[in-house]
C-alpha cells in the first residue's frame, strides 16, 4: 500500500492498463491458441481420412493388392500423393496382414503395424486412427481398409504426418501467436503511456493529492485580497464570502454562506443583475454608513442562462488615494480597469466552476491562469524599474488581452527614469498604446499585434510603439500630430497631439513610419541632457 502511494499518477496508470492488457493478452491468446490448434488437429484428420479413404477405393492399390502386379507404378503414385497433398508426409499399402508392401521409401517396406489396427480392419471396420508403427515415426495417421469385391480385406492404406511434421506445425503456430501477443503489448504499452502523459499534462504535472494543497493554497489567495468578493446563485443565496467582504459588510462568513441575501444585507441591489443581466461598474453603496466602497457587479452566465453574480467590493478612499499618488492618471485609471476585469472575469469562472462542484477543473483554471499572470507581470517588472510605468504596461497587456490583441514587450526593453520623468513616459505610451488599440480593434484582420519596446542606454532613452493594423492614410501623415485630426470620428485626436507636446517639451524626436494593410510604427528618443538645457532657456 506504502508503495503504491509514492508511485506517481503515471506509473499507477502504466501499470494497471499493461496489467490488464497482459491478462486480457494472455486470456485471449491461450484460449484462441487451443481453439487453433483443436481446429488444426482436426482438419489434419480429416485430410487424413479423406486421403486413405480415397487410395483405398483406387484401381490401381486394389489391383496390385490383389495380382501383386503394378508395384513400381503404385510406389511412384503413392510418391505424387505424399508430393501433391501438403499436409501428408508418409502414405504406404499393406497387406492384409499388416506388412508394408508398398511405399515410396523401399526402407519402409517389410515394416507392421500393430496387430490391433490389423485386427480392427479384420472386423469390417473401414479406418482406423492411430495405427502407426513406431518405427514410421509418425505422431497421426489414418489406416484404411482396401477389399475385394466380395468384400474380404485384401490389404490396408496408410496416410500419416511426422512427428516433426505435427511438432513444427504447434511451434509455428505458437510462435505467430506470441508475436501477434507481443505487438499488441507494444502497442498498448505505446498507447498506455501516451494516455498517461496525457492525463498528466491534463493535470499540469502534478499529482492527485497535490491539488487539495493547490485548492487550498488559492482559497488564501482569494481570502489575502484586499477586495471583497461576494457571489450569490440564481436563487439570490450566497454562496461565496471571503475575508475582505465579510469585513466590509459586517457579516459572519460562517452563517453568511447560504443564507438568502436580503437575510444578510436587506439594502443590496446585487440580485438586480440577476434580471437585468447587465454588469454594473463603480457603484457606490450608500447603504454602508461605516465604510465607502465601490462596487462592481456582474452575472455568472451558464451558457445563456444566468446562473448568480458577483460583487467585487473595494474602499473607495483607498482608490482615490492611489489615482491622486500617479501620474498620467487617466491611462492609468483605463490600466488598472482593464486589469480588474480581467480579473474580474477570471474570477467569474473560478465560482462557476465551483458552484457546477467541478473543484478539479477550478483549480487547474487557477493555476494556470497565476502562471501566466505571473509570467506576464514578472517580465514587465524585470525590463520596467519604474512602477507607474510598469503597472500602465500591465494594464495595456489586460486591455489588449480583453479586445483578442497581442500585446508583446520587447525583452531587451529597460527603464530606470533616468532619461525621462515617469509621468511623461506614462503618458507617450499609453497614448501610442491606447491609438494602437483602437485602430486594431476597429480593424478586420485576424492577427492583431502591438508591440513595445523601451530601451535606456548611457546616452538616451528609445520608445518604439508597432501594431499590425490598417496603417495611416498618406493624406493623414501630413496633420497626425494637429489637434482634433483622427480616423476614428469627431471627438477624438487628442491622443497624438499630447504625444507630440511632450516630445518637444523634453526635446525629443518623433518618426512614423506606416504602410497600408500592413502596420504602423512610432519611434521616439530622446538624448540625455536635453532636459537641463530646456530648463536654462525657461530660466533665461
Amino acid at each position: 500500500m506504502e508503495e503504491t502511494k509514492g508511485m506517481s499518477i503515471r506509473r499507477q496508470l502504466v501499470d494497471l492498463s499493461m496489467s490488464i492488457v497482459m491478462v486480457a493478452i494472455l486470456l485471449s491468446t491461450g484460449v484462441t491458441l487451443a481453439l487453433t490448434l483443436r481446429e488444426e488437429y482436426r482438419h489434419m484428420e480429416e485430410s487424413l481420412t479423406d486421403l486413405s479413404m480415397l487410395l483405398s477405393r483406387t484401381p490401381v492399390v486394389r489391383s496390385a493388392l490383389e495380382s501383386a502386379e503394378g508395384g513400381e507404378d503404385l510406389d511412384g503414385f503413392l510418391q505424387e500423393m505424399e508430393e501433391d497433398v501438403a499436409s501428408v508426409d508418409l502414405v504406404v499399402v499393406a497387406d492384409a496382414n499388416g506388412r508394408v508392401c508398398y511405399a515410396p521409401d523401399e526402407s519402409l517396406v517389410g515394416l507392421s503395424f500393430s496387430q490391433e489396427a490389423v485386427d480392427a480392419l479384420q472386423n469390417g471396420e473401414e479406418i482406423c486412427l492411430r495405427p502407426a508403427n513406431p518405427a514410421l515415426d509418425t505422431q497421426q495417421g489414418i489406416c484404411a481398409a482396401v477389399r475385394d469385391k466380395e468384400g474380404r480385406l485384401i490389404g490396408m492404406v496408410f496416410s500419416g504426418i511426422y512427428r516433426r511434421s505435427v511438432t513444427r506445425l504447434v511451434l509455428g503456430t505458437v510462435a505467430q501467436f506470441v508475436g501477434v501477443a507481443l505487438a499488441v503489448g507494444i502497442i498498448a504499452g505505446i498507447m498506455s503511456v501516451r494516455r498517461s502523459k496525457r492525463i498528466k499534462q491534463s493535470l499540469l504535472g502534478h499529482e492527485p493529492d497535490a491539488f487539495a494543497r493547490l485548492f487550498l493554497q488559492r482559497q488564501d489567495i482569494l481570502e489575502a485580497l484586499e477586495e471583497g468578493i461576494l457571489a450569490i446563485d440564481r436563487d439570490s443565496r450566497v454562496i461565496y464570502l471571503n475575508a475582505a467582504a465579510a469585513r466590509m459588510l459586517s457579516l459572519d462568513r460562517e452563517s453568511a454562506v447560504g443564507q438568502a441575501l436580503h437575510d444578510i444585507y436587506p439594502r443590496s441591489t446585487l440580485d438586480r443583475i440577476l434580471k437585468t443581466g447587465q454588469p454594473e461598474y463603480n457603484v457606490s453603496l450608500e447603504s454602508l454608513k461605516h465604510v465607502r466602497v465601490l462596487s462592481d457587479r456582474v452575472p455568472i452566465r451558464e451558457g445563456k442562462e444566468i446562473a448568480g453574480a458577483v460583487g467585487i467590493f473595494r474602499n473607495r478612499t483607498e482608490v482615490t488615494r492611489l489615482a491622486e499618488d500617479l501620474t498620467g492618471v487617466r491611462h492609468m485609471v483605463d490600466a488598472m480597469r482593464a486589469y480588474t476585469h480581467e480579473f474580474m472575469n477570471k474570477l467569474h469562472v473560478i465560482l462557476g466552476l465551483l458552484q457546477l462542484g467541478e473543484i478539479r477543473q477550478a483549480q487547474e483554471y487557477i493555476m494556470d491562469t497565476s502562471r501566466i499572470q505571473q509570467e506576464a507581470v514578472g517580465r514587465i517588472a524585470r525590463c520596467i524599474k519604474e512602477p507607474s510605468v510598469a503597472a500602465l504596461l500591465v494594464g495595456k497587456a489586460s486591455h489588449c488581452a480583453e479586445l483578442g490583441i497581442r500585446f508583446t514587450l520587447d525583452g531587451t526593453s529597460r527603464f530606470t527614469a533616468a532619461t525621462l520623468p515617469p509621468e511623461a513616459c506614462v503618458t507617450l505610451l499609453g497614448n501610442l498604446i491606447e491609438n494602437a488599440a483602437d485602430c486594431l480593434n476597429q480593424s478586420p484582420r485576424s492577427a492583431k499585434e502591438i508591440t513595445v519596446a523601451v530601451r535606456e542606454e548611457e546616452d538616451g532613452l528609445w520608445l518604439c510603439v508597432e501594431d499590425t493594423g490598417p496603417g495611416i492614410a498618406p493624406d493623414l501623415r501630413g496633420k497626425l500630430f494637429q489637434p482634433g485630426v483622427s480616423t476614428k470620428g469627431s471627438g477624438r485626436g487628442t491622443g497624438l497631439s499630447l504625444v507630440r507636446e511632450v516630445v518637444e517639451a523634453y526635446r525629443g524626436e518623433i518618426r512614423v513610419e506606416s504602410e497600408p494593410g500592413m502596420g504602423t510604427s512610432f519611434f521616439l528618443s530622446f538624448r540625455r541632457g536635453t532636459e537641463g538645457a530646456q530648463s536654462e532657456e525657461e530660466e533665461t
